[in-house]
């Protein structure tokens, strides 16, 4: 009997890391496709708005000279990354809203959500969080 909890137990120890990895991993792949829609979704005008920000425009400024260029890493923004954006998101955002914003993003976004995406991104991040999900989303855009 004790051997048949013990192997019980281990059963469903084994399945819920199992449940989580595969959790992790669909985070990371919802959170990728929804960071390179948001990027595609960027046109001239707000790259033009993004380069005239103050904080981004420090930025070129003191590393490049050029918006692809900025070397991140270097930079006193808290996520320096794609790896740290996609775990802030993963992070600040429940699983149904990363869902909401992808499917939303595979038929392109309206200027109306366009605006709730910002307005949801405004009221759960900080304002250098931000602008450095805005420099990683450009810099994947000219890749």
């Amino acid at each position: 009997m004790m051997k048949k909890i013990i192997l019980w137990t281990m059963s469903a120890c084994a399945l819920s890391f199992l449940g989580f990895l595969v959790y992790l991993a669909s985070m990371d792949m919802i959170s990728e496709k929804v960071m390179s829609e948001v990027a595609g979704s960027f046109n001239e005008k707000d790259i033009e708005a993004l380069e005239n920000d103050p904080a981004v425009k420090d930025l070129i400024e003191r590393h490049s000279g050029d918006l692809s260029g900025v070397d991140l890493k270097k930079s006193s923004l808290p996520i320096t990354t794609k790896e740290e954006a996609v775990k802030k998101i993963s992070k600040d955002f429940t699983v149904k809203e990363i869902r909401e914003v992808a499917s939303k993003a595979k038929g392109g976004f309206t200027p109306d959500e366009q605006k709730e995406i910002y307005s949801l991104l405004t009221d759960r991040l900080t304002e250098e969080e931000l602008t450095a999900l805005k420099m990683i989303a450009i810099q994947e855009l000219e890749k």
